[in-house]
């Protein structure tokens, strides 16, 4: 109406529209897929490290210096570096490969090289912190603990499994919540590595709310998504931690 922004209600229509969009559909799909490898990957690899680094001796400051500076650099810049290693006409991979006289890949042109290339930058990038979290739980495991299993015969496999992982269960359950949200949050380095593609293979649900939002000017249904973004989000932290306090109350 001649440049006037006109609203109505409209209840839940936007909700079945967004919902129906076979687009947003896929986006949910490929979120779900990028929150369990990513999540997986930063859980895993960042407890990895923190148990080697206290095991690491004269390196361990130097060791725990290069794992987290990756944390400390900005999303943006994460994502220009390496685009610049991935890109297919000028990336470095690709050139390190014809160096060494064997085909180029295209990182970011194929919808599986695309996917596992985002995932891979999100591990690299966020693993730090999983790191941190895990290795300052390390430093209150009892040392005494540790010597009473070896005095009864066990191997450092058995104690690590065994006795420092259950030790640790609190802080790897508090830090994979918190690799939860934020994976679930994630948009920097998608939208400047892939915008959402090819073919929607790194559409994640925040790509696709700014898509709806800004360049389709689907306010409504943008509106619709991101409030459901907002609910299953609170629904997963509030089970997450209505089951913990319920845990708690049954061990006492």
């Amino acid at each position: 109406m001649d440049g006037l922004f006109v609203s109505s209600s409209s209840g839940f229509a936007n909700f079945a529209e967004v919902w129906a969009d076979p687009t947003t559909q896929q986006s949910v799909v490929v979120t779900i897929l990028f929150i369990a490898v990513t999540v997986i990957g930063t859980v895993g690899l960042g407890t990895t490290l923190a148990l080697l680094v206290d095991r690491a001796g004269w390196s361990r400051a130097l060791a725990r210096n290069v794992f987290v500076w990756p944390a400390v650099v900005a999303p943006v810049v994460v994502s220009l570096m390496w685009l610049l290693l991935l890109s297919p006409t000028v990336g470095g991979f690709n050139k390190v490969l014809l160096n060494w006289g064997l085909p180029t890949q295209s990182w970011l042109n194929s919808e599986s090289g695309a996917f596992l290339s985002v995932a891979v930058v999100d591990i690299w990038h966020w693993t730090p912190i999983v790191f941190l979290f895990v290795y300052a739980a390390l430093q209150g495991v009892s040392k005494e603990v540790l010597e009473a299993a070896r005095m009864d015969g066990a191997t450092e496999w058995q104690i690590t499994m065994r006795v420092v992982i259950p030790m640790l269960m609190p802080a790897i359950l508090v830090v994979t919540l918190v690799r939860l949200v934020s994976s679930i949050k994630a948009f920097d380095e998608m939208y400047l590595l892939t915008r959402g593609g090819p073919n929607g293979a790194t559409n994640i649900v925040s790509l696709h709310i700014r898509t709806l939002f800004f360049d389709q000017l689907e306010f409504g249904t943008a509106a619709a998504l991101s409030v459901s973004v907002v609910a299953i989000v609170l629904a997963v932290v509030g089970g997450a931690f209505f089951a913990r306090r319920i845990s708690a109350l049954g061990i006492k």
